[in-house]
Order: C-alpha cells, then structure tokens, then sequence
C-alpha cells in the first residue's frame, strides 16, 4: 500500500511541478520575447530555484545530457528540462531515498508540449 500511495504522491508532484513550470516559461516568454530556447530555459529555472539560481545552467546542461543523445540524437526542448528538473527536485527533498516508483517523464508529457 505505501508504493501505491508513493507513486501517487510521485505523480502529483510532478503534475503540479509541471503545471507551475509551464506558468513560469509562458510568463518569462512574455516578459523576455527576445530569450530563445536554451537562454528561455535557463530563465524558468532560475525563477524555479530561487536562491539556488547558480544552478539554472548546470541544470540545463544535465538535461541535455540525459535527454538528447540517447535513445536517438535530438534538440532539447522544455519537455527535457521540466523531466530533468523535478526529478532532481523530487530526489533532493528527501522523499525519495532509492529513486522514484513511476515515470514521471509520462506525467511531464501530459502537461508539457513537446514544441516549446
């Protein structure tokens, strides 16, 4: 019963991550129409994580990493990120000692466009 109520919780999470990251890159799109892709990407984060905004970069760049190479070569997109950031996110409040119970990159793809 708690692995069930573990990947809900894991879910919801990452629903309402994706859902207030999404808010974010729409406002910073408006507020920085001249901001493309990766630079737009790295504004989000550092709206994210705050005092931590040192880490929007790296941030970014791990998303890439993780997400462009493998399993076909392709560009980064917002999709990448978000997954990449809540994961990171959901793994350092502590919650989640040996990894997570779902996928929540499906979640993030329910909620995120692949375009941006």
């Amino acid at each position: 019963m708690l692995a069930i109520f573990s990947a809900y919780a894991e879910r919801r999470y990452a629903k309402q991550a994706s859902e207030q990251l999404l808010e974010l890159y729409r406002r910073e799109q408006r507020a920085h129409p001249d901001l493309k892709k990766k630079a737009l990407y790295e504004s989000v984060v550092t709206q994210r994580v705050g005092a931590q905004a040192g880490r929007a970069a790296q941030i970014v760049l791990r998303a890439e990493e993780s997400f462009t190479d493998w399993p076909v070569e392709r560009e980064l997109n917002f999709r990448h990120v978000v997954h990449y950031l809540i994961f990171d996110e959901y793994m350092r409040t502590g919650k989640a000692r040996e990894g997570t119970k779902t996928n929540m990159g499906v979640v993030v793809a329910r909620i995120i466009p692949e375009d941006l």
